[in-house]
């Protein structure tokens, strides 16, 4: 019996530039968020608190990516 691979598709353009899209949008709000509840907060304890909320606030930004979607907006990345 032949064992076949299995092998991932490569991402699209189109793919790279929605989940380089997500990721500012969860981080950006996860910032905005954690800089308004620790002032004198640390960039080390901003990367600490970060690698633990990540999961979440990615998967938020991809909801509200999908809604804004949903709704007839579209996110298109600048030409650099």
């Amino acid at each position: 019996m032949a064992e076949t691979e299995k092998t991932k598709t490569p991402a699209t353009p189109e793919q790279k530039a929605r989940r380089k899209a997500v990721k500012l949008m969860g981080y950006t709000k996860f910032r905005q968020e954690w800089r308004a509840a620790n002032p004198e907060g640390t960039k080390e304890q901003r990367k600490e608190a970060w690698a633990g909320a990540r999961k979440d606030e990615i998967k938020m930004a991809r909801l509200a990516l999908r809604a804004m979607e949903k709704s007839g907006l579209k996110v298109v990345p600048a030409e650099a």
